[in-house]
């Protein structure tokens, strides 16, 4: 059989290609599976350290882009004072006439170098975050371990026109809190929060957390309860100073548990198997889900629906109650007193949200019953309807079910209105609770390194008889300011 010469040259030439290919192929692969192990451990730090930034609040797994946006108002601002500083020099320079003999003048001195500079109070706000988060740079502590430093504190002040709250008007420090995160290999994360606001040193937050590609986060420790999403949405990112009535009636808080939780793009599931609070004991076992689904979501635009269902075992005295959406009062104008006879308690929420640009509207429906050994059971509900709108253009956030803090664009911060009304109703068979309806109008101003707010709510509360027929009218403001 007669071979050409042609193919008999091309098999010896790819003869010696798959030789020499599989020669190097072995000799690279102990260098090319190293390469391969530490693209999987980076990976693998890289989730670990996101889903860190998800899980210390809500604001912090953007804390690079607001240093960013900082650092980019900055430099816009610096680059307009340059600007002017020319103008002001060349100006001087084709007026103003030289005299002979005398010094020269240099281009940087003028009679604007004796004035002192004056700072905005926006230049100064921007500067103390920055501040802040060079602490951790210089505490040795810290930095050699590469933990995350962070906290919040809100100062309050209430003015309340008549009723029961009518001496309560004043200032009261509401929340001061701290706490120390950290990020380890192959997706762990741990984070650690103390509330140091009434003096005592308790814990809000401590957990540790393993996040897997496939099944989602699975957290262990002291956490937020899978419930509503107003419950579910951090103190720095809801729209109004407190949360609204039934949500605080009728929210667990945090619970030491078990979490699992798994966010797709357009939905997700969240439970917790729960028992009692870690500090005081408060509450009893129980399970938590909350499932939500997004069917309309583009980069501008959300609309989200969600339920949540609590049961819970309930072996010792329990309430129902909620202050009047503020909190320098003591005063809860709806309150069931406490019942020891309830062997066990549901709470149920239906939510609906939506946003769209610089508009965004939200509502929640909440019905919770009492199992009772001694007599027949009663079923509490509340609502609250609100909307809010960005008038300096912002768009809102949406992640993971729940809307987060707006990002100033401008260098002179965002502006945001808003309205909301709520009720709760804390009346049935022989419990006579009370009920509530408020009416509060919203005005927030956020600094444009995002991490310092100014809130201001007006409150028209109106109660039933077995509330005490109260009707005061209740101006508040808050200076918050998160690192």
């Amino acid at each position: 059989m007669n071979r050409s010469p042609h193919l008999t040259t091309g098999l010896a030439i790819l003869l010696m290609i798959i030789t020499v290919s599989s020669s190097l192929w072995a000799q690279d692969s102990p260098e090319t599976a190293l390469e391969e192990a530490a693209k999987k451990i980076e990976s693998e730090q890289i989730e670990a350290n996101t889903d860190l930034r998800d899980s210390v609040h809500e604001n912090l797994e953007s804390i690079q882009e607001d240093a960013k946006t900082s650092s980019d108002l900055k430099m816009a601002q610096d680059a307009l004072q340059t600007a002017k500083d020319q103008q002001v020099t060349d100006a001087a320079t084709e007026q103003a006439p030289v005299a002979v003999g005398a010094p020269p003048v240099s281009p940087d001195q003028g009679p604007e170098d004796q004035q002192i500079e004056k700072k905005s109070f926006v230049d100064f706000l921007q500067a103390i975050p920055g501040y802040l988060q060079s602490v951790p740079e210089r505490v040795p502590f810290i930095r050699e371990r590469g933990l995350i430093f962070f906290g919040r504190t809100e100062f309050d002040y209430a003015h309340y026109t008549s009723g029961v709250t009518s001496s309560d008007s004043g200032f009261k420090i509401r929340s001061l809190r701290a706490g120390l995160a950290k990020a380890f290999p192959h997706s762990i994360s741990m984070k650690a929060e103390i509330d140091l606001t009434d003096g005592d040193s308790n814990f809000a937050d401590l957990y540790i957390r393993y996040r897997h590609k496939r099944w989602g986060l699975l957290t262990a420790g002291n956490q937020r309860v899978a419930q509503t999403l107003v419950n579910q949405t951090s103190r720095i990112s809801r729209t109004f100073m407190e949360e609204p009535l039934p949500a605080e009636a009728f929210g667990l808080g945090r619970r030491l548990a078990l979490g699992w939780d798994v966010n797709k793009s357009k939905s997700g599931i969240h439970f917790t198997l729960f028992g009692p609070d870690l500090n005081g004991s408060i509450g009893d076992s129980g399970i938590a889900g909350r499932a939500y689904f997004n069917p309309t979501r583009s980069r501008f635009s959300v609309f989200h629906v969600a339920t949540s269902l609590v049961s819970e075992n309930m072996s010792r005295k329990t309430r129902f109650f909620s202050h009047p959406e503020s909190r320098v009062t003591s005063a809860r104008l709806v309150d069931t007193g406490i019942y020891g006879d309830i062997t066990h308690q549901y709470i149920g929420a239906l939510e609906i949200a939506g946003a769209k640009d610089s508009f965004m509207f939200r509502g929640e429906f909440f019905r919770a019953s009492w199992d009772r050994s001694t007599t027949k059971d009663p079923v509490f509900k509340g609502f609250y309807t609100q909307a809010s709108w960005i008038l300096t253009g912002e768009s809102f956030n949406y992640t993971q079910g729940k809307f987060v803090r707006i990002r100033p664009q401008k260098p002179r911060g965002a502006w945001e209105v808003a309205v909301r009304y709520s009720m709760v109703d804390l009346n049935d068979l022989d419990v006579t609770g009370g009920k509530e309806r408020n009416l509060t109008v919203g005005l927030n101003w956020y600094a444009p390194a995002n991490q310092f707010r100014v809130m201001s709510n007006l409150i028209f509360v109106r109660t039933d008889e077995y509330a005490g027929d109260e009707s005061p009218t209740i101006f508040q403001l808050r200076a918050q300011f998160h690192f």
